[in-house]
């Protein structure tokens, strides 16, 4: 059951909600700010106005509250505070329950009130109230459910306002459109076009949207109300941490300094003893020292007395004894016997005192988990430099302090490797020890990949970090898929939707097939083409040997332009054999093989320039077949009958040429080309039917393929191409297939 509060109790609840928070005194023309915090007008607000009188900061919660030109004046007022007000007036009539006479027959004792009338009732008034019809749907409560209520009752129903402008009217209208009560002459003129009705009839529907308005409120107040509690929480960790923290300080030091002390009584015991020792052995030295002593003392004193007593005669009787025990004594006697044979030489020997006191020093540390630094951590390892498909490799992370020293707690390291261009995700294995902490990833997809490495949810520095994965020789041993039945195909390419336009029948046709080989269109009628490329409008170029041209058809199959024809000048060819699109300069390079020379269009097939002049030395070319480009911008062309690879910028300057691989032997009649994401160079030899790779630096990685109709083998390459997974397309033209590594 509730505790029954009292009137007095009730009143210093209304006291308390009618206090100002900046004067604590009761509010005295209170405004409403429109953060909805209330305080005085004067002189609480007014003192926090600007010099320039345009606005002030709430003192609770730092809303600037722009003025205006009325200043504190034209801010609002609370109805709230003005009904508590009103409430107020009501309560103080008495001290208390006892006190309080019926509001409406004004002789029996108050027993209840009546929320709408604003009067406090007998019973026979209650029961009267209940009898009147007009009486009966107002709400009656209890003295206790009154002093329990009293900061949220309902004032009583005041009459309905008139228009300010209206005077005679009342304001029974509520106009949606501007959000504002007026009068029915307000809606013919200043309201005519606009959405109004009836208070009494929207006013449900408004205070509903208006509940429902407050859902998102509460909800986060709900959490603004957890986040305090978790303050509260993390407060008490932090003092229980330091409790706890401050223990373990004094047990590791009482701890140390019972080492210490149990050292040193080992070591005062060991100095008692070596001190006893060397006074025992000082004393039997002393001891024979006084026997000597003895002996000289007694001769002499036996001489002296004779001499000095003695008669003539007795004296030279002794004489002959007195001088054979000198000469005894003189023979036994020895100077170095009678010097103390132990020294004081005992010492104290500060060792590995500077250790001690390092280690002292270093032996206990407050950190801080937020002292880590991002920037002063490292991450290292031949991890960063690239890898091999199905090759495990290594990163390692050193997590470091603000005072750039090895941090020590435990952190939330997370690592992901992802591949550029079909976005495959692998998670890293993270072995974590301490703030060390190694990072080892196993990539199955070659390409260009990104190494992303969090720590606490923040990308450490440098990541992500570029990863070149080139491809293993066992992962062409046998190829992934097997595209049949493609009529003797030549040239190929990828457009933006992944689907692969081939060359076919001889170089004929172009046929396009989905990414999984299933043939969705055949357009035009060529004569001997091979190269084929699309621009980033997947426009499609097509190269016809035997026409000498450049055809340009829509991502449709639809024929555009042509362009060429045969000769050495500006837009003519001999026999051109290959073309690729540049996305960078929006250009076509075009292999013109027998003027050997690479010729630039526009993709408007108009003539850009031309680079290349035959010959085999550096920049010279002896009939080129293909090119392409790599991530960096470089062109590279297979100059055939000089049995290498050129590199060029898209210039046409000469940057390397590369053919040599393992054992001595070299590149042999190159033809096609492609190049992955990695920058990984695949180079197709038309005479041995295989296809070599390496790297863009042309280092050899290895070759794959040999003549013969099983999978794997080749009969006549003559195109390469990568898709949207860096797997390598090879047409293997007489064997009517194209083979997917």
């Amino acid at each position: 059951m509730a505790e029954r509060v009292t009137t007095k109790e009730a009143l210093k609840k209304l006291d308390a909600q009618l206090e100002c928070s900046l004067c604590l005194d009761t509010f005295k023309q209170p405004k409403l700010l429109p953060c909805f915090h209330v305080f005085c007008k004067s002189p609480c607000l007014e003192k926090l106005v600007t010099k320039d009188g345009r606005s002030l900061t709430c003192p609770t919660c730092r809303h600037i509250v722009p003025l205006s030109e009325r200043g504190v004046a034209g801010l609002q007022s609370d109805f709230h505070i003005d009904h508590l007000f009103e409430i107020q007036d009501a309560f103080n009539k008495a001290e208390d329950d006892n006190d309080r006479n019926c509001g409406s027959c004004e002789e029996g004792k108050a027993t209840g009130y009546c929320n709408d009338c604003g009067d406090f009732l007998c019973d026979e008034c209650q029961a009267a109230h209940k009898k009147v019809k007009y009486l009966r749907s107002h709400k009656l409560i209890s003295l206790d459910e009154l002093n329990a209520q009293v900061t949220s009752l309902i004032p009583p129903q005041k009459a309905v306002p008139h228009c300010p402008k209206h005077s005679e009217n009342a304001l029974k209208i509520y106009c949606d459109t501007c959000s504002t009560l007026i009068c029915t002459d307000c809606t013919i003129r200043l309201h005519k076009d606009h959405n109004y009705d009836l208070v009494a009839d929207v006013l449900t529907k408004h205070k509903e949207e208006l509940v429902s308005s407050l859902k998102p409120v509460k909800e986060k107040l709900d959490s603004v109300q957890r986040a305090l509690k978790d303050f509260d929480t993390r407060a008490k960790a932090i003092h229980d941490q330091r409790a706890t923290i401050e223990a373990n300080i004094h047990k590791e030091i009482d701890e140390q300094h019972r080492l210490l002390d149990q050292r040193k009584a080992g070591l005062v015991g060991e100095l008692e003893i070596l001190t006893q020792q060397k006074l025992k052995d000082l004393a039997a030295q002393r001891d024979q020292v006084e026997i000597t002593q003895v002996k000289l003392t007694s001769c002499l004193e036996y001489a002296e007395g004779g001499l000095k007593t003695g008669t003539d005669g007795e004296v030279l009787e002794m004489k002959s004894s007195v001088i054979k025990r000198i000469k005894q004594i003189s023979t036994d006697f020895n100077p170095k016997t009678i010097q103390p044979e132990t020294k004081a030489d005992i010492e104290l020997i500060a060792k590995g005192k500077e250790s001690l006191q390092q280690a002292c020093r270093e032996f206990l540390e407050i950190e801080q988990r937020g002292s880590f630094s991002l920037e002063n951590s490292h991450t290292t390892g031949d991890g960063l430099k690239g890898a091999t498909t199905g090759e495990t490799k290594t990163v390692s992370f050193q997590a470091m302090t603000k005072k750039n020293k090895k941090f020590e707690l435990k952190l939330d390291l997370q690592a992901e490797l992802v591949h550029v261009v079909c976005k495959n995700r692998l998670k890293c294995e993270v072995v974590k020890q301490h703030g060390q902490h190694k990072i080892n990833y196993r990539p199955m997809k070659r390409g260009k990949h990104e190494l992303h490495i969090t720590v606490n949810g923040d990308a450490v520095r440098g990541s992500p970090f570029p990863i070149a994965v080139v491809p293993s020789p066992q992962s062409f041993i046998k190829p992934s898929r097997v595209v049949r039945g493609v009529n003797s195909s030549r040239g190929t390419v990828f457009n933006s939707k992944g689907e692969l336009i081939v060359v076919e029948g001889g170089g004929a046709t172009i046929s396009v097939l989905t990414p999984e080989g299933e043939k969705i269109r055949t357009f035009g009628k060529l004569n001997n083409a091979y190269g084929v490329t699309v621009d980033k409008d997947d426009n499609i170029y097509v190269v016809e040997l035997n026409n000498h041209r450049v055809n340009k058809f829509s991502s449709d199959g639809e024929f555009v332009a042509v362009v060429g024809s045969q000769g050495s000048g500006n837009l003519q060819f001999s026999c051109p054999l290959g073309i690729c699109y540049n996305r960078r300069d929006n250009n076509l390079y075009v292999a013109d093989q027998s003027n050997h020379r690479i010729q630039v269009l526009s993709t408007e097939l108009k003539f850009v320039r031309c680079f290349g002049t035959p010959g085999n030395g550096n920049g010279q070319l002896q009939n080129p077949l293909f090119a392409t480009f790599d991530s960096a911008n470089n062109l590279y062309v297979t100059d055939h009958y000089n049995h290498r690879v050129q590199v060029f910028t898209a210039e046409g300057q000469f940057l390397r040429t590369f053919s040599q691989k393992a054992n001595r032997q070299k590149l042999s009649r190159p033809w096609a080309i492609a190049i992955d994401s990695s920058d990984t160079v695949y180079v197709s030899e038309n005479g041995p039917n295989h296809v070599s790779v390496f790297t863009s630096q042309g280092a050899y990685i290895t070759t794959f393929g040999g003549p013969g109709t099983e999978e794997g083998q080749f009969n006549t390459i003559y195109g390469l191409s990568i898709d949207r997974n860096d797997s390598v397309v090879v047409s293997d033209c007489n064997n009517g297939r194209l083979q997917i590594f």
